[in-house]
């Protein structure tokens, strides 16, 4: 039987370290709050397990190689494997919800969702694969002791993670355009907002309704290239869904003529919107829907605007 080029205790520590770092990572992009599903503690919990097992594997990863055990490459296939059906579950799970929700996410924002969750599944397998390479490489060539050798290798998976999350992080609608307060009237029966036509509402108290507790907005793309992924179906149910989750709606399910829609207006190049929250307060809707994420889908299908 061949000889392992590192001792126990040499990979022992490297595992170890490593594994840390990977879950330690994982947590710089861990973002938990009530307003999602699932939420805390769930989650947390479900978070942790799976950083932990991607995390061993990439620990040990290296350590194989070094013995030419090439076959541990069938680890990183079937983690590849894991982080996909995981995706696939999440979507399946979101779309279900989805079906019940006053303010759907829509498809586009549910497939974001999905891919962004496959993609910060392998923070933790290549931070700690990148720890165990520094730990081994150190630990053998330098002579270093363990502090010295777990110091380095947790400035490497760190770093792994800060890049992972400048990459993964996108822009928010706030970056591409500006809101502003838009004002609810109606000429008879029209709902409009800033002289744009919304829809006719045929029911006086819903009309009362909207001009009592409604708040509108208008988006204004920075240019015609932002128009067109703020003018994005997918995106426009986005930006729904987020005022819907943070402020809530203040309609039952069967109040029909209480709209959730938002129009364009290709005079200028800009989307309004009226809604009618729970939590009555302009700048918070404002703050939300900048908040926004934008959605990849949005940016693709609307290219021919730049």
């Amino acid at each position: 039987m061949k000889e392992s080029l590192l001792n126990e205790e040499l990979f022992r520590r490297a595992f170890v370290v490593s594994m840390l770092i990977g879950i330690i990572c994982r947590g710089l992009v861990l973002r938990v709050t009530d307003k999602q599903y699932p939420s805390r503690p769930q989650d947390y919990l479900e978070q942790v397990i799976i950083s932990g097992l991607s995390a061993s594997l990439g620990a040990i990863a290296f350590p194989a190689l070094m013995d030419k055990e090439f076959s541990a490459l069938t680890f990183f296939a079937v983690a590849i494997q894991q982080f996909q059906g995981l995706a696939k579950q999440e979507r399946i799970t979101i779309e279900n919800i989805d079906k019940a929700e006053l303010v759907p996410k829509g498809c586009a924002y549910v497939e974001e969702i999905a891919s962004t969750y496959e993609s910060r599944s392998y923070i933790s397998l290549i931070s700690s694969l990148t720890a165990s390479i520094i730990y081994i490489v150190v630990a053998k060539r330098y002579k270093f002791g363990f502090l010295a050798c777990s110091i380095l290798a947790a400035l490497g998976g760190v770093v792994v993670g800060i890049l992972f999350r400048r990459y993964l992080r996108r822009d928010s609608i706030g970056d591409i355009a500006e809101v502003v307060p838009a004002k609810i009237k109606f000429e008879d029966a029209n709902l409009m907002v800033n002289n744009i036509y919304i829809a006719n509402i045929g029911l006086e108290d819903t009309r009362k309704k909207y001009l009592q507790d409604g708040l509108a907005v208008e988006i204004v793309p920075r240019n015609l290239g932002k128009f067109g992924i703020v003018n994005d179906n997918g995106q426009r149910d986005a930006i729904l869904n987020n005022i819907y989750i943070h402020m809530g709606i203040n309609k039952d399910v069967d109040e029909k003529d209480i709209l959730l829609i938002s129009r364009s207006n290709l005079e200028k190049n800009t989307v309004v919107l009226p809604y009618i929250p729970i939590l009555k307060d302009i700048d918070e809707m404002i703050r939300v829907i900048k908040s926004t994420p934008v959605i990849e889908s949005a940016k693709g299908k609307q290219s021919a605007y730049k």
